[in-house]
C-alpha cells in the first residue's frame, strides 16, 4: 500500500475519532461530576419532585393515598414529565441548542475566557508588593483549607451575580441574555440555552475574581493551597448542585423558608427569575447566594407558590424558534439598534 494511501486512511481514522469523540460531549456530561445535568443531581433532583408531589396531592385530594399503586406511579410521573413541558417547541430547540452548544464551546468559547491561572499569577505578583501579607498565615492548616474553599466559592457566585446583573442592565448584553429568557417552558436542559457572549463574560469575570482570590491566599502562606473538592469540583459548588439544583429550570416549585431565602437561592425563586410578570423583572440574579440580591436590591422571595408564565414579554416566540436565531439574532439586533442607529445620526 503506497503511502498517500496510509496516509489518508489515518488521516480519516483520525477524523473519525474526532466526530466519534465530538458528538459523545453531550452524553458525556450526563456522566460527569463537574456538569449540572449529571445523573447524581438528575436523580436527587428527582427524589425532591417526589416529596413535592406528595405535598401537592396530599393539599389538593386528601383521599389520593387510596388510589392504587399504578395509578399514584403513573399520576407521579405525570408530574414530574409532563408532556406539555417536555415535548414544547421550546423544549425541543433546547434540546438541539445543547448538543451543538456542548460540541462547540470548547473549541470556540472556552480559549477567549480571561484564564484563571493567568490572573492568579498576575495577581499574586501584585499582593507580593505588600510585604506585610507575605506568608502572614504561615503553614497550610485546615482552617485555611476552609477558608480558600469558601473564598473561591464566594468569588464564583460573585462574578456570576455580576455578569448576571449586567446581563440584565445593559441593553447590548441584555440582547444576549435573552437567548436563555426566551424560554417558554423550563426543563433541566434550559440552563445550556445561554448565548456564547454570555458564557465568555459570565467565565471571564468569574474566572478573573477566582484569579485574585487565588493570589491573596498564595500570598498569605507560605505552602501551596488546595481547596476542598468533589471530582475537581469546589466542594461547595457539589453540594448546592446536589441538592436539587435542576429543579430550578423545571416547573416543580420548590421553595424555602423565607430566612433561608435570603442566604440560598431556591428554585421557586430562580423560577421567578424567569417570569414574564414586571414585578418580577430583574430579580433573584444571583446563582448560590441570595445576599447578593439583598445587598444589590434585587431579592424577591414568594410568599407562597405562584403561577407563573416563562418568556421575554413583548417579543415574539417565533424570533427564538430555532438553533440558527438563538445564535445569530442577538448579533443582528445589537447591530441596528446600537451601531446602526450611531451611524445614522452621525450621518
Amino acid at each position: 500500500m503506497s503511502d498517500w494511501v496510509t496516509g489518508m486512511l489515518d488521516g480519516l481514522s483520525v477524523l473519525g475519532n474526532f466526530i466519534v469523540a465530538s458528538v459523545a460531549v453531550p452524553f458525556l456530561y450526563f456522566l460527569e461530576l463537574d456538569q449540572r445535568v449529571n445523573l447524581l443531581y438528575l436523580a436527587v433532583a428527582f427524589l425532591l419532585a417526589g416529596w413535592a408531589f406528595i405535598r401537592a396531592v396530599n393539599k389538593d385530594s386528601p383521599d389520593s393515598h387510596r388510589s392504587g399503586l399504578l395509578a399514584r406511579l403513573k399520576l407521579f410521573l405525570g408530574f414530574c414529565f409532563p408532556k406539555k413541558v417536555y415535548f414544547h417547541k421550546s423544549a425541543k430547540v433546547d434540546y438541539l441548542y445543547f448538543v451543538v452548544n456542548t460540541i462547540t464551546f470548547p473549541w470556540f468559547i472556552a480559549p477567549l475566557i480571561i484564564g484563571t491561572t493567568a490572573v492568579s499569577h498576575f495577581s499574586t505578583d501584585i499582593f507580593m508588593q505588600a510585604t506585610f501579607l507575605k506568608d502572614v498565615m504561615g503553614e497550610v492548616s485546615w482552617g485555611g483549607r476552609i477558608a480558600f474553599t469558601v473564598g473561591l466559592l464566594l468569588a464564583f457566585d460573585g462574578g456570576i451575580y455580576i455578569a448576571h446583573y449586567l446581563q440584565h442592565r445593559v441593553p447590548a448584553l441584555w440582547e444576549f441574555h435573552k437567548v436563555h429568557h426566551s424560554a417558554e417552558v423550563l426543563t433541566p436542559i434550559t440552563v445550556y440555552r445561554m448565548h456564547p457572549v454570555d458564557d465568555f463574560l459570565t467565565g471571564s469575570l468569574t474566572g478573573i475574581l477566582i484569579g485574585f482570590v487565588m493570589g491573596l491566599f498564595n500570598t498569605l502562606y507560605s505552602q501551596d493551597l488546595s481547596f476542598y473538592e468533589v471530582a475537581g469540583l469546589n466542594a461547595g459548588v457539589f453540594v448546592f448542585y446536589f441538592f436539587g439544583y435542576n429543579l430550578r429550570h423545571s416547573h416543580v416549585w420548590l421553595a424555602y423558608h423565607p430566612l433561608v431565602s435570603h442566604i440560598f437561592i431556591s428554585p421557586a425563586q430562580h423560577q421567578i427569575h424567569h417570569s414574564i410578570d414586571p414585578k418580577h423583572y430583574t430579580r433573584n440574579l444571583g446563582f448560590i447566594f441570595a445576599f447578593w440580591d439583598w445587598l444589590g436590591g434585587t431579592l424577591y422571595v414568594p410568599k407562597g407558590k405562584e403561577e407563573i408564565t416563562y418568556g421575554i414579554s413583548g417579543e415574539r416566540a417565533s424570533e427564538f424558534s430555532t438553533v440558527y436565531r438563538l445564535y445569530w439574532r442577538p448579533f443582528v439586533r445589537v447591530y441596528r439598534h446600537f451601531f446602526k442607529s450611531r451611524v445614522n445620526e452621525r450621518s
